[in-house]
């Protein structure tokens, strides 16, 4: 190290925490530090007389000969240049430059200082990788933010949808009200004018006048019945009835009971299991059944008595059935109701729960019974479903939820647990 071998400090040199080197006006190394020697894995004897270029990568010499000799020949001096020296391995060492031109009487000598900025590149790198974290957090952040924004924007939207909503119900049910009561007086009334001919009167018509009277009282009867439906229907959409534990085998038990008092037939043959005891309207409930059964028997073979028979079965149901990738599973009972009757023709299927929707015109029903057996369901959260062939019977499947819960304005949940279910017991018959 001839150039640093002269100052009085020449151990504190030849170890100095930076690699020291000097090379000539012509750019030939003339001295070198242990510390650049290690940093390099170089000999000194391999090093002293070759040109400075050596000493960097091929990137490096290219910077050396268009910015910093050049700069050093203009300013006398470099300071915190970047560059990359090249160790014996060829492995490339980053480093920070300081550097000085001396002359030293005709000679001129540069001196340079390398800091090795391994760890300054890994601390970068880390300071760049929290950074990109950071931004990402914002950005997620801003997306929460915005998301929020958004959900509060639809929820209020919601809000007056359901207030315009409760509003037009409120105003249905108060015209279907005053309609079905408007229209059963005069229609009781012509039932009731009809059914005071006396036998003598009914004979003193012609036969056209009797078949008439008849046919009249027969429509008004209809009619009667059809008001009567109708308001059913629109009432259930109503949800003023309160939630409670309804036991629905017992609910099965009424329906039937209901059917034999409305005159439609007496469920003669009624086989069913055991049911659960769910959270829901009690009155609705045994209107699901009732309207059921009832259809059971109006479309029982002729010749047959009507034959149904009821089976649960518990289950865990997705409650999510509209948004697609989202799942909440809670209890269900899986009801399925079958009957040995005349059956539905597949062409049919699509509009049986449909209101009015008769499938033929001269059939006992009305058109509304399993229309308010889907409201029904669809106010507990639930689904119904029909499979028949003509001939062969039909089967109707009930998913009911077991547990209900009022979230808000009226909206229902399935969030809770399920209440406690009757263990499983052998067939019964619903009482009635």
């Amino acid at each position: 190290m001839s150039a640093l071998a002269t100052h009085p400090h020449e151990d504190l040199l030849r170890r100095a925490p930076c690699g020291l080197f000097a090379f000539s006006a012509e750019g030939t190394l003339v001295a070198v530090n242990d510390t650049l020697l290690e940093m390099l894995d170089q000999a000194r004897e391999d090093v002293l007389g070759q040109p400075v270029s050596t000493l960097l990568t091929l990137a490096s010499r290219m910077f050396y000969e268009t910015h910093v000799f050049p700069l050093l020949q203009m300013h006398g001096r470099v300071e915190e240049l970047s560059l990359s020296l090249r160790a014996r391995s060829g492995e490339s060492v980053p480093v920070l430059l300081n550097a000085v031109r001396r002359e030293a009487g005709a000679d001129i000598v540069h001196h340079c200082a390398v800091m090795s900025v391994r760890e300054r590149g890994r601390y970068e790198d880390e300071l760049l990788k929290a950074r990109h974290e950071a931004q990402e957090a914002l950005r997620s952040n801003e997306a929460l933010t915005q998301a929020r924004r958004e959900l509060e924007a639809h929820a209020r939207e919601l809000d007056q949808k359901l207030s315009l909503l409760e509003l037009r119900n409120q105003e249905l049910t108060r015209v279907s009200t005053v309609l079905s009561q408007d229209l059963r007086d005069p229609v009781r009334q012509l039932s009731t004018f009809a059914c005071l001919f006396t036998r003598e009167d009914r004979l003193g018509l012609s036969l056209t006048g009797q078949r008439s009277l008849e046919r009249i009282k027969t429509v008004s009867a209809r009619l009667e019945q059809l008001v009567v439906g109708l308001h059913q229907f629109m009432a259930l959409d109503s949800l003023e009835e309160p939630l409670e534990e309804v036991e629905l085998l017992e609910t099965v038990g009424d329906a039937r009971q209901w059917v034999a008092e409305m005159g439609a037939g007496r469920v003669t043959a009624l086989r069913c299991e055991a049911l659960p005891i769910v959270q829901g309207r009690r009155r609705q409930l045994m209107m699901l059944f009732y309207h059921l059964l009832d259809n059971a028997v109006k479309f029982h073979k002729p010749g047959e008595a009507p034959r149904i028979d009821i089976r649960c079965q518990l289950l865990q149901q997705n409650s999510f059935r509209s948004i697609k990738d989202r799942y909440h599973y809670t209890d269900f009972a899986r009801i399925t109701v079958t009957d040995q009757g005349l059956g539905i023709d597949r062409q049919y299927l699509g509009y049986v729960f449909e209101v009015l929707r008769k499938l033929d015109a001269d059939s006992p029903g009305l058109g509304v019974g399993l229309a308010i057996c889907r409201k029904v369901v669809e106010n507990h959260q639930g689904s119904i479903s029909v499979e028949s062939e003509p001939g062969e019977g039909t089967r109707f499947t009930l998913l009911l939820p077991l547990r209900q819960r009022v979230a808000s304005r009226g909206e229902v949940s399935q969030d809770d647990p399920a209440p406690a279910c009757p263990p499983a017991e052998e067939p019964t018959v619903a009482k009635g």
